[in-house]
């Protein structure tokens, strides 16, 4: 199944523009293999349904009156909760919604497939990996959005979507640790469905008949059916440990747990498998020089939490072909 890309600009209810790279099917491909696309599309699935278009901010969201928006040469919000971006995002209308784990494990996977490295803000306005690579760095360490270079893109291209490595940590929905052990809700129903501690859609990650767990244990992270420890720690992605597993069970690569390329990857992870719930923040920020990636995972933060150096962004899904072939024409 082929899914298309565009950027294009959408106005929320609240006026606001925003700047959204738009990834869509038609609706023939969809009548042919709804069940072949890609988990992403997948929202609303324990009704069987497959959305035809996803909107993902192209840049980390500043909140004007209230609402989150995506716009170029704009300050990031920061400092607040995992709770509070959801709200914030479910004000700008319809079918709005907190970026889910799914769809930036779907950007992550199409990077891979375009065999693209992510860029972006690990070392005060460069990237550490690259450090000919830098933005427009407002205050000394972060950057203003819409001034990345191209290779901070999750494709590599003016299209793409920007600010997944570094500047700042983003909350992300649908995943979690509850006690260490992994928990998710299924296909991209975290756009949809109710996301408090309680909600019946959260689903346990199995593997071989047992619990899949992120567990911290005499200073190492440790992927594990086995038994639970209290603790946190963190460590590159290449230093974690399999304990019991021969290998990384598919639901771990599937929720982005670490990539497939894991073994070679710096990207940091980590874990505290004594909280009640941890919530996801992915991407790194301009201080993880040693630990910056894409692809970095922290799930040692309660939803309460509130820090200077988070932030997210939200995403939109359509399900309407003439609303989104008149996005497309206007935006040509």
């Amino acid at each position: 199944m082929e899914i298309k890309k565009k950027a294009v600009i959408v106005k929320d209810e609240a006026g606001l523009p925003n700047y959204m790279t738009m990834f869509y099917m038609t609706p023939e491909d969809r009548q042919q293999n709804p069940e072949g696309a890609p988990e992403m599309f997948k929202i609303g699935h324990y009704a069987g349904n497959t959305r035809l278009a996803v909107l993902i901010s192209q840049y980390t969201n500043v909140v004007l009156n209230d609402i989150p928006a995506s716009l170029p040469y704009q300050k990031p919000v920061e400092g607040m909760t995992f709770d509070q971006a959801i709200e914030a995002c479910m004000r700008k209308g319809e079918n709005w919604h907190l970026m889910t784990n799914t769809e930036w494990v779907y950007l992550l996977e199409e990077a891979d497939r375009l065999r693209h490295t992510i860029g972006g803000n690990t070392n005060y306005g460069k990237d550490a990996d690259n450090p000919e690579q830098k933005a427009w760095c407002y205050d000394g360490y972060t950057v203003l959005t819409g001034t990345e270079p191209v290779e901070w893109s999750h494709d590599g291209t003016a299209e793409g979507v920007f600010g997944l490595k570094g500047n700042f940590w983003e909350w992300v929905s649908g995943l979690r640790l509850v006690r260490g052990n992994i928990e998710y809700i299924p296909h991209n129903n975290a756009a949809v469905c109710d996301l408090r501690p309680g909600a019946a859609m959260w689903k346990a990650a199995m593997y071989e008949g047992k619990r899949l767990k992120l567990i911290a244990d005499n200073g190492e992270v440790k992927l594990t059916t086995g038994e639970r420890k209290d603790g946190w720690t963190g460590c590159h992605m290449s230093e974690m440990k399999l304990e019991g597993l021969e290998e990384v069970p598919e639901i771990a690569y599937k929720l982005g747990i670490v990539p497939r390329n894991w073994q070679s990857r710096k990207d940091g992870i980590w874990t505290d498998s004594e909280l009640e719930e941890a919530v996801p923040i992915r991407g790194s920020s301009f201080r993880n020089t040693s630990y910056g990636g894409a692809a970095a995972l922290n799930l040692s933060s309660p939803r309460s939490s509130s820090s200077s150096g988070i932030s997210f962004r939200s995403a939109l899904w359509l399900d309407d072909w003439e609303l989104i072939t008149d996005i497309l024409e206007r935006n040509a």
